[in-house]
């Protein structure tokens, strides 16, 4: 007998409890394989797009500089779909904070791990879940994005120059068109007297970029290169002077799946000097609280 239950409920519900009956968990498996699937074909021709266009990869560097905590293949993902993006969440995440979505903007894609699980070899993996998000201009907070602080530059150098991972000495016999130099046989940077503050930064980073990485490495001055730029976007020096024309003449005949390992060659070096000079930032701030306590 009908006991009228259902005047109770809201549309809403009603649809929802329709969609539950007809739920279909091999529909809903193979949809999100799907979803993958276009979102790993997304990212495979963004970076056979960054690979010959200089702007696309400038995009993707940004990006990676600024979004210093994400994959490279997030960080390429989102300079495909969203370049400029300063602050990601999916809709529940921004819903939390009581921030909207503006009508009308599309959701892009990226990607989070799923599941362990483990491989016939006995090895353990994580599966892949598409994940959709809006960046903070899309939302009503658009107007109150705060702008990226940095650091004191005098700060960041003489950070820089503590944790140089080999000693640093200024010289007068370098070519004109050469600022620093990592010597592996003296294992010593050479830098040119006299440099600004900009100048000094973007070469030392290059040259202890390749100590890290090894100058013997293949591609280790293009590695150097995007590690210092990465930087200068990180604590906000000019990266007017930077230019990536010869990208396509670097990787030419590269798979983009062994360019992206490239490209986490270069985050691994720029977050590991990164870290290494928040860390030494924070030190000599402590020690001079304590010094200041002290005198009191």
């Amino acid at each position: 007998m009908n006991n009228f239950d259902d005047l109770f409920v809201s549309k809403k519900e009603r649809e929802e409890k329709q969609t539950y009956r007809h739920y279909d968990k091999d529909e809903w498996a193979a949809r999100k394989k799907q979803e993958r699937s276009e979102a790993f074909e997304m990212l495979d021709e963004a970076t056979k797009a960054m690979m010959t266009d200089p702007e696309k990869f400038r995009d993707y560097m940004n990006t990676q500089g600024y979004f210093d905590r994400y994959s490279v293949s997030n960080a390429i993902l989102i300079a495909h779909q969203m370049p400029g993006a300063t602050q990601i969440a999916d809709f529940a995440g921004w819903k939390e904070n009581d921030i909207s979505i503006n009508k009308g903007e599309k959701a892009f894609t990226i990607l989070e791990p799923g599941n362990e699980f483990t491989r016939e070899d006995g090895s353990t993996g994580f599966s892949v879940n598409v994940k959709k998000v809006f960046d903070i201009s899309q939302t009503s907070e658009a107007e109150n994005a705060m702008p990226k602080r940095y650091p004191d530059e005098r700060k960041v150098i003489k950070a820089l120059i503590a944790v140089s991972p080999c000693d640093i000495r200024i010289t007068d016999e370098l070519k004109d068109n050469v600022n620093a130099y990592y010597d592996k046989n003296d294992n010593v940077i050479y830098m040119r007297q006299g440099m600004k503050g900009n100048e000094i930064f973007s070469s030392l980073t290059q040259e202890i970029a390749v100590v890290k990485v090894g100058r013997d490495l293949p591609h280790s001055a293009f590695i150097g290169y995007c590690v210092s730029y990465q930087l200068c976007e990180r604590y906000g020096f000019d990266t007017g002077h930077y230019g990536f024309d010869g990208i396509a003449k670097y990787f030419k005949d590269t798979e983009p799946k062994e360019f992206r390992g490239e490209l986490d060659k270069i985050r691994e070096v720029a977050n590991d000097i990164s870290q290494d000079i928040s860390r030494q930032i924070e030190a000599q701030e402590k020690a001079n609280r304590s010094r200041d306590d002290g005198a009191r």
